[in-house]
């Protein structure tokens, strides 16, 4: 085993050491079948692995076959002569470093703070708070097409007021993505209501019973 090829796996390393020790002192062959079930218990291979290992063997020229395998008579494997010096085990070539990850750009990371620039204050503004990743990307577009932060915000904010105003519902106010997407900054402020408007000819608007002259 000392003087073993150090390309040998260990499995064939120990399949020669089983061989080696039923073989011939004087011959070097083996007297014993490959396949016996002793051989085989002792190798820890089974049959077919027996059989790779052997021609894996004779590849490495440690091994070659002395006699087929004939009607009452096992084939024959005889142990080639090996080196007197052991054979020095190969090192394992160094494993490079792992390359240390890349800054991002700092012209990609100018770009990114430029695109979320101020949109911590339209969040605040926006009443609906949901989505907040897409809302961001939104924005980000937004000011790519050349809308300032201050007018979405201010525009935001009005568009608060008014439908805090109105006592509109929570669910019927747009999603914040949905609305910037919709460029709905550049929307004109509605006008609030006119107070005491008489009502049109065929409207449901109340009208006190006083006015229809009952009383």
């Amino acid at each position: 085993m000392d003087m073993a090829p150090a390309t040998l796996t260990h499995r064939e390393a120990w399949v020669l050491a089983v061989l080696a020790a039923d073989a011939h002192d004087d011959t070097r062959t083996t007297q014993s079948s490959v396949e016996a079930s002793a051989v085989l218990r002792r190798a820890r291979v089974s049959r077919p692995q027996m059989y790779a290992v052997l021609k894996a063997l004779i590849t490495k020229g440690v091994l070659k076959r002395a006699a087929a395998g004939q009607r009452n008579q096992a084939a024959a494997y005889t142990l080639l002569p090996l080196d007197a010096e052991p054979q020095p085990v190969p090192a394992r070539p160094a494993r490079r470093p792992a390359a240390p990850p890349q800054a991002r750009p700092a012209r990609k990371q100018a770009a990114a703070r430029a695109n979320d620039t101020g949109f911590d204050e339209f969040w605040a503004a926006y009443p609906r708070k949901v989505a907040k990743g897409t809302a961001r990307t939104a924005w980000a577009k937004a000011l790519k097409r050349g809308v300032s932060a201050q007018h979405i915000t201010a525009a935001a904010a009005r568009a608060s007021a008014q439908w805090r105003a109105a006592h509109t519902e929570l669910r019927f106010v747009p999603h914040p993505t949905t609305w910037l997407n919709g460029e709905r900054y550049d929307d004109e402020p509605e006008q609030p209501p006119a107070q005491n408007q008489p009502a049109l000819p065929g409207t449901s608007r109340y009208t006190d019973p006083s006015e229809k002259g009952i009383f």
